[in-house]
């Protein structure tokens, strides 16, 4: 007997919340027992933190497939495309960097920037590990929950711009931190409308993997030429982000972002038109879904836990520590 129906409106849309909730929690207690370990002095390799803080996605995705008896195919969006898509979603890998760029040094006003203050740790690596475990484990592992389930099987019943949205919101949520969460967002989006364009889920695994590569690369070039590359860049990121630069940066990045966006937009819909999915792409913001309450109870948990977890958190430990 299957723990859910798929293709059942409330069964499915449930079940999908529960996924997201078991991601969370195994995601958060992978990370509790990693601080456990560390405050016992026990050194974990940074490469086995990679491997199961992907795990913890990739499980219950994984479980929730087998429950479901999903087509891989069918029902969550591997199917081919055309070698003129795969080089066409290489291109926008260029094009929607700037973009994520843009609203990455936006959120630097608030927050630091997030991998910068990890590239210490990510340093602790060997290159191809780390290359591997954030180029390509790591997106895959991503795209088959937030596109391959859950942008696939929301929009079933909400439509896909809903669904993009749906997804992509989750998507930034599981960071657990603003600034991730924010570039995060937007591309998760992005992924939404480029795989929509292709019908398939293979573009935003393309994108996601050229966009990882690329940024792990110039974390490792820039790396190895510094005898302390996590404080060196740790210091120039954060004196960049109090001081006036980052006012710079903000508006060099607004206009390349701006012109990337005017030439990656006739980009997805020539991709659209090469796969004969022109029409779908206009439904997508065009045609209207019948409202559905895709925001469970499950779900819900999920969402207020990470939320106290970036917002509330940190001031508990900090009340905690002053007490001490």
């Amino acid at each position: 007997m299957k723990a859910f129906v798929k293709g059942n409106e409330r069964s499915e849309v449930s079940a999908l919340g529960w996924l997201f909730l078991a991601c969370v929690v195994t995601h958060v207690a992978g990370a509790l027992a990693f601080g456990l370990l560390s405050d016992k002095g026990i050194t974990v390799p940074v490469e086995v933190e990679l491997v199961i803080s992907e795990f913890t996605i990739l499980i219950p995705s994984t479980i929730f497939i087998l429950l479901g008896d999903y087509s891989f195919r069918n029902d969550l969006g591997f199917r081919r495309i055309r070698p003129g898509s795969f080089f066409m979603c290489i291109l926008l890998s260029a094009l929607v960097t700037p973009v994520a760029s843009f609203v990455n040094v936006l959120s630097q006003l608030f927050v630091p920037n997030t991998m910068v203050q990890m590239s210490d740790t990510l340093l602790e690596s060997s290159d191809a590990a780390l290359v591997f475990l954030g180029a390509l484990y790591g997106p895959f592992c991503e795209e088959l929950l937030f596109r391959g389930i859950l942008f696939n099987r929301y929009g079933r019943y909400t439509g896909p711009l809903r669904a993009g949205l749906i997804s992509a919101l989750y998507f930034a949520l599981v960071h657990m931190n603003i600034n991730q969460a924010a570039y995060a967002f937007v591309l998760g989006v992005i992924f939404s409308v480029v795989n929509t364009a292709a019908g398939s889920m293979y573009p935003s695994l393309i994108i996601h993997v050229c966009i990882n590569g690329m940024n792990l690369l110039l974390l490792i070039i820039s790396g190895r030429a510094s005898e302390s590359p996590g404080d060196d860049m740790i210091s120039a990121a954060e004196s960049a982000r109090i001081g006036d630069v980052i006012y710079v940066l903000i508006g060099i990045t607004l206009v390349a972002a701006i012109i990337c966006t005017l030439i990656a937009i006739p980009c997805i819909a020539w991709m659209a038109k090469h796969e004969g999915r022109s029409e779908e792409l206009y439904d997508m913001i065009k045609k209207k879904k019948p409202k559905v309450r895709w925001l469970t109870i499950p779900a819900a948990l999920a969402v207020i836990m990470i939320l106290f977890i970036m917002f509330g958190l940190p001031g508990v430990l900090s009340y905690i520590g002053k007490g001490a």
